[in-house]
């Protein structure tokens, strides 16, 4: 496969830094058009200029927006975009609301 046939993008959207930016430079190490975003109205501002293919999103960021809304609203930006979402304080009830709310995966 050529790098254009496996290269996706991606936007991570968590507020710690250090794994954000970690999480980017190895997505674009692999080939991969990432970038990040500290907060959900970020991601947002991101996900209109330009949908990302896959959002990595954390459940827990500051502002008004948390991360299972930040699942709706990047889905109303693009159906298209498939969205994981990543937590360090997971729950079933948690996890099924963010698969019904369009998450493809949580963990």
């Amino acid at each position: 496969m050529t790098p254009s046939e496996t290269s996706r993008s991606i936007l991570v959207a968590d507020d710690d830094e250090v794994f954000r930016s970690r999480f980017v430079r190895a997505l674009r190490d692999r080939g991969h058009d990432a970038c990040g975003a500290a907060s959900a109205d970020e991601a947002l501002a991101l996900a209109r200029a330009d949908a990302p293919e896959w959002a990595i999103v954390d459940l827990r960021m500051p502002g008004p927006i948390d991360g299972l809304e930040l699942v709706v609203e990047l889905k109303r930006i693009d159906p298209g975009t498939e969205v994981v979402v990543l937590t360090g304080y997971g729950s079933i009830a948690t996890a099924l609301e963010a698969v019904r709310r369009g998450a493809l995966h949580y963990c």
